[in-house]
């Protein structure tokens, strides 16, 4: 999709360029890390905001103490 001369692309190929899930990616442009905009109730991402995105790290979604759930406490950090 291209819209005035910037190139959007869908969350899902969001996810898969920054290598995270496509709920990060919803996190992320709610914090205004990543530029993006609904399309007919269809999320899409700038893709220039995604060059200038550093990948999130593990860091950015675990909580101190532990390894931020979902793991099935398989990280041995519980």
């Amino acid at each position: 999709m291209s819209v005035a001369g910037t190139n959007f692309v869908p969350i899902a190929d969001a996810a898969l360029l920054l290598e995270t899930t496509e709920m990060r990616v919803l996190m992320m442009l709610k914090k205004k890390e990543l530029i993006g905009k609904m399309v007919e109730e269809a999320w899409y991402v700038d893709h220039t905001s995604l060059n200038l995105c550093n990948k999130p790290k593990a860091a950015d979604i675990v909580n101190p103490g532990g390894c931020g759930g979902g793991c099935g406490s398989g990280c041995r950090i519980h």
